[in-house]
């Protein structure tokens, strides 16, 4: 595919069929030009609907950078779509989005004063080639925060892609460019869909129901950046095509290639795959209900944000929540019964089990976890997991053990020597099982989590 095909899909639509062009219009202004207390220096850009400028503010003798609308899109719907950039940009006030300074007119010319961002956008980086995996959804990261307070100001992007993020000199990520910005202040934090006038989007990224012109609502930007992220960490788009309308097409029912093999670590690869495949879920309803819900998703498939628990350091804390359990209960049963037989087995398992539940439910940890800085938490939300979920996670852990305990105390009244030295070897097998099934885990799961793990929806992590 040509690159005068490829910059026409990567190009912002705003009219059903194929996308404007994104040559830029004459009438250019000259250095040393005034609009208003802004003077023009040199030209930095230029998009479908407007040309941006180096600017000099004179008032607070600052650099900005100045949007013109271009000369040849004076039409009212030309105007009205910039104001409406303007405003929308200006009532997001977050450090993850180009702050908006001023918005007027001079010498016939609409222009609205921006925050200078000194950097590359996420195009210009990833023409370079892939990025690392752990870098990619830092910026993502970041990105979404950008993204999820403008639609607690009532607003959804429409057009994210990586030429709309930029990353300035510190490398804070800036979203950028809210000229299809869709909704209104008085709906902001409703999260509810937003009717489109036009079709608006860039076929690379754009989410299936709003190529087919359905009214959308901040998934419609997760889509979008998920396609982004793909496009990071694998160095291409997810899909490529012919044409906008068989790109569209792709979005909607066509399998999203895996990233591939050799760019991620295959444990975080596959991971990472998981994530990317629910923010682009050809059905709304399937992606993340929320950017709450996306930002803790990115965490748990990053190790910058969430570092899970290696095989070592959760077997010396298990072995030590294990023995100081077992070393009380054995104290208290040598003062009540005098030393006697104590059936460590049946009373001391369940016992683990039940201090473990408490602790957890309590404190998100346990004694051995809190000597190594670990913390058990719930994958959806982050933090201590409920009741429920503790104890499930903690019969499935001891399970084998306890039952195996149990059947041997059943049977012992038999008194048939070879029944002890059969669950002797049950016990023993149980326990390499578990000790392999963890050093599995570790070494070969997606965040490090065993079956008791998954099955509870927790994770064993360093504390935050």
């Amino acid at each position: 595919m040509g690159s005068d095909l490829d910059a026409a899909l990567d190009a912002t639509a705003t009219a059903t069929g194929a996308p404007p062009s994104t040559t830029t219009p004459g009438g250019e202004l000259a250095s040393g030009i005034r609009l208003g207390h802004f003077q023009i220096s040199k030209k930095l850009g230029a998009g479908a609907m407007g040309e941006v400028y180096l600017a000099t503010d004179l008032a607070l003798d600052r650099p900005v950078a100045v949007k013109v609308l271009a000369t040849g899109t004076t039409t009212q719907e030309a105007r009205e779509r910039m104001i409406r950039e303007a405003r929308a940009q200006a009532r997001v006030m977050h450090s993850n989005v180009a702050h908006i300074y001023f918005i007027g007119e001079d010498a016939g010319r609409l222009y609205f004063a921006m925050e200078l961002v000194s950097g590359e956008t996420l195009a210009e980086r990833c023409a370079k080639g892939p990025i690392a995996a752990e870098q990619a959804l830092a910026l993502i990261h970041d990105a979404v925060l950008g993204l999820r307070e403008a639609q607690r100001a009532g607003f959804t992007h429409r057009d994210v892609k990586p030429s709309n993020l930029m990353v300035d000199a510190h490398g804070v990520i800036k979203v950028l460019d809210f000229g299809l910005a869709a909704g209104a202040p008085e709906h902001a934090g409703d999260g509810g869909p937003v009717a489109q006038t036009t079709l608006a989007g860039t076929p690379l990224y754009m989410a299936p129901e709003q190529a087919r012109g359905e009214p959308v609502d901040f998934r419609a930007d997760v889509y979008a950046l998920g396609a982004t992220l793909y496009q990071l960490v694998s160095g291409r788009p997810p899909f490529q095509a012919q044409s906008a309308a068989e790109l569209r097409s792709l979005h909607e029912t066509a399998v999203r290639p895996s990233i591939p093999r050799g760019v991620v670590p295959r444990i975080q690869g596959t991971a990472l795959d998981g994530l990317i495949s629910r923010m682009m879920a050809p059905r709304p309803a399937d992606r993340f209900a929320s950017y709450d819900e996306l930002l803790r998703a990115i965490e748990l498939v990053s190790t910058q944000y969430t570092r899970p628990a290696g095989f070592w350091v959760r077997m010396i804390a298990g072995g030590i929540d294990q023995l100081s359990v077992l070393i009380v209960l054995g104290l208290t049963m040598a003062v009540l019964w005098g030393g006697g037989d104590v059936p460590m087995g049946l009373i001391g398992i369940p016992l683990v089990a039940l201090v473990e539940t408490l602790l957890v439910v309590r404190w998100g940890t346990t004694l051995g976890g809190a000597l190594f800085e670990l913390q058990i938490a719930d994958v959806t939300t982050g933090i201590r997991p409920p009741w429920r979920s503790v104890l499930a996670r903690e019969l499935i852990k001891f399970g084998p053990f306890i039952a195996a305990e149990i059947l041997a105390r059943a049977l012992a009244p038999l008194h048939i020597p070879v029944i002890k030295t059969i669950f002797s070897i049950l016990w023993a097998i149980i326990g390499i099982t578990w000790i392999v099934h963890v050093l599995y885990a570790s070494l070969r799961v997606p965040g490090k989590r065993t079956a008791w793990d998954r099955r509870s929806g927790t994770i064993v992590r360093y504390r935050r």
